[in-house]
């Protein structure tokens, strides 16, 4: 059976319109309307508020959305301009005004029998006739809004195939729209920081720290891959996040401060940095391997949780240490002639549990709790920079004075 539009647009209409095919449905016992327009035209039909001028006053009825983050929308646009298979969410609207929504029908179908329709399928296809200057308020998707109308004119080639899906609600009630606005935003939850890892392998650096879980068996079966910290029962020993601050440290900056951004443009920008920083975190956790915590873990599983309350190591504070100290190893002792090997086998047999008297008043507090404080850190680094004899003690310091 064919299907006709019965309710033709009227062509005698005193002001000029747009016709836009759209989907008429219901959602949350409201009516709903999903359309798609090309991205070029987006931001002609939506209003978006600006970024909050300074000593600007706000005016209370008017506030039903935030202000521009400017530095999130040039991330959008970036986003789009350096992916060219980007993903970019619907937009979701809301209408003030009722639109004019005129359905598609079977022929001979009369409007009580579209209604019925409509009820039992909860959809109908048809077309939204829209005034040419008629505007929208954004309920989210603000940022990606004005994003897509500046590329439009700066960069139109990064858009010009594309189309976005826009979802519209009627709505006039100013308190409900921002209770629309909260509840969208509540429940978008954000991506863990283990799930970015492990997924946006575009970013270099999170691309590295797969490519080296994935090339060593033994991290590939004791990594936590999507949560942020191991459980007490895991029998895994490290997460994701924990093998990237390694990275990050033997890359020689700070896993607790850096943004890792900036060193993923290096890395896609110079060649061979990326593949030393990737030989030496290669060597750093082909090493790691034959620490004794590591392979009791590894040859007695059902004993890793036990392990790991008595260790350092196994912990994502102490291979922060570990990964300090081995950068400095890794920049000082020649990597081919085995001398940075040797260094880094010392490092891995001193002695990393809780009790040690290395890390006593640094890293390990009362009731043997490790403390990952950046002071913290910062001393129990020191100590074993000592301990392998790279910094002098402090009896050492003062015969050097008396001298």
């Amino acid at each position: 059976m064919s299907i006709t539009n019965v309710n033709p647009i009227n062509m005698g209409s005193p002001m000029a319109t747009i016709n836009l095919p759209a989907l008429k449905y219901k959602s949350g016992g409201r009516v709903w309307y999903a359309i798609t327009i090309p991205y070029r035209a987006l931001g002609k039909f939506i209003q978006t508020s600006s970024a909050k001028r300074r000593n600007q006053e706000t005016i209370k009825s008017e506030i039903r959305n935030r202000f521009l983050d400017p530095t999130h929308k040039n991330e959008i646009k970036n986003y789009i301009l350096e992916e060219p298979q980007f993903t970019i969410p619907p937009v979701t609207l809301v209408s003030y005004d009722s639109l004019d929504f005129r359905p598609y029908s079977f022929p001979d179908e009369n409007q009580e029998q579209q209604d019925d329709r409509f009820d039992s399928v909860g959809s109908i296809a048809g077309v939204v006739v829209l005034p040419i200057d008629y505007e929208f308020e954004c309920l989210d998707g603000n940022h990606r809004t004005v994003a897509i109308r500046e590329l439009a004119n700066e960069a139109p080639e990064a858009v010009v195939d594309s189309n976005m899906l826009l979802n519209i609600v009627y709505e006039q009630n100013p308190r409900k729209i921002r209770q629309d606005f909260v509840d969208v935003n509540k429940n978008a939850k954000q991506t863990s920081s283990s799930i970015n890892t492990l997924f946006n392998t575009r970013d270099k650096t999170s691309g590295l720290v797969v490519d080296i879980i994935e090339q060593l068996d033994y991290l590939d079966e004791t990594t936590e891959l999507l949560a942020t910290s191991v459980s007490k029962n895991s029998k895994d020993i490290y997460t994701i996040n924990n093998i990237k601050n390694v990275v990050v440290e033997i890359a020689g900056f700070n896993s607790q401060s850096a943004k890792t951004e900036k060193i993923s443009v290096l890395l896609r920008d110079d060649q061979s940095f990326e593949d030393e920083v990737k030989k030496k975190a290669l060597l750093f956790f082909k090493e790691l391997r034959y620490n004794n915590f590591i392979e009791e873990c590894l040859s007695n599983k059902d004993k890793t949780p036990e392990i790991r309350n008595t260790s350092l190591i196994t912990s994502g504070t102490g291979i922060i240490v570990a990964a300090r100290a081995a950068s400095y190893i890794l920049n000082n002792f020649n990597l081919e002639n085995g001398q940075a090997r040797q260094e880094l086998q010392n490092l891995f047999r001193i002695d990393w549990s809780r009790t040690s008297e290395i890390f006593q008043g640094s890293i390990v507090g009362s009731g043997q709790k490790i403390l990952n404080s950046r002071d913290a850190i910062s001393s129990a680094t020191q100590a074993v920079m000592k301990k392998l004899g790279y910094l002098k003690t402090e009896i050492e310091e003062e015969n050097t004075l008396e001298v």
